[in-house]
């Protein structure tokens, strides 16, 4: 098997193993995100197979510091309210969502799994907070230690700005992530993704395709129209990305998965 997000996920375990693993206390990552299209040059699971990807780093890092560690079976049907226009973009309701997400983290709970942290690495306004709006809801009103992690700029980019024990803000320098675009404002299947996918699943994009693509040079004015989604959106990026996906640098983005592995690991560890 080439490629699987199940891969060192309890999907690929026997229900004794996960059970030894509950009783030495580990915790759980559960990765969030979506099915949606990501150009022509990339896999329409690109979402989650970089938080998936991500959360097996995490795993690493916890472990070599002595902390067992579940990852919980990747879950892909969020909200796509940008890029629905397109094929292959699935969306969700918002009460579905928190529905479906509210009974995994129950399921883990009832398990003897105490505490639950969901990674999420798709940029999309309504899906972002209704996360939080869920470990909310999870840490509150059902008394499940389920927590959000993301870097602190992007809980800011996204006006997620209260301070919360749900709510983890890790301190991240993202000024080389931002720079990979070059001039392009890179957000979507751009340099980083493409760059990304290219360093942990190389058979799920095409280096051909995208570097005979041409960087979108969106002006601000623009971005805030593609925001909306829609077909405004298909107007604005017609090829589905946003950014520059030409520009692939292995070097840094291998940099950048590091740091926020070892960050995202360092905060868990805290909490733990």
């Amino acid at each position: 098997m080439g490629y699987s997000i199940f891969q060192n996920t309890m999907v690929d375990m026997t229900y004794p193993q996960i059970e030894e693993e509950i009783k030495k206390g580990a915790c759980a990552l559960l990765p969030i995100s979506v099915v949606e299209e990501h150009g022509p040059h990339l896999c329409t699971g690109t979402d989650i197979y970089l938080t998936q990807a991500v959360c097996v780093k995490i795993k690493q890092q916890l472990n070599a510091m002595g902390k067992p560690v579940i990852i919980a079976p990747p879950f892909y049907w969020g909200i796509n309210s940008i890029t629905d226009s397109f094929v292959g973009s699935f969306t969700i309701s918002a009460e579905t969502m928190e529905a479906l997400l509210l009974d995994i983290l129950a399921n883990l709970k009832k398990w003897g799994i105490h505490k639950i942290f969901m990674l999420n690495f798709h940029g999309d306004y309504v899906h972002i907070r209704k996360i939080a709006e869920i470990a909310k809801k999870a840490y509150i009103e059902r008394k499940t230690e389920a927590y959000f992690i993301n870097s602190k700029s992007t809980f800011m980019q996204f006006g997620i700005t209260e301070e919360a024990p749900y709510l983890l803000n890790v301190p991240l320098n993202q000024n080389l992530l931002s720079s990979m675009g070059g001039d392009s404002i890179d957000i979507h299947a751009g340099a980083a993704e493409t760059s990304w996918m290219m360093l942990d699943y190389e058979e799920l994009a095409d280096p051909d395709i995208a570097k005979q693509l041409k960087a979108t040079n969106l002006s601000m004015d623009d971005l805030r129209i593609w925001l909306h989604g829609g077909n405004s959106a298909k107007e604005i990026t017609p090829s589905g990305y946003c950014g520059n996906p030409a520009n692939i640098d292995l070097d840094a983005i291998q940099r950048i998965e590091k740091e926020t592995s070892e960050a995202f690991a360092s905060y868990i560890y805290k909490v733990l």
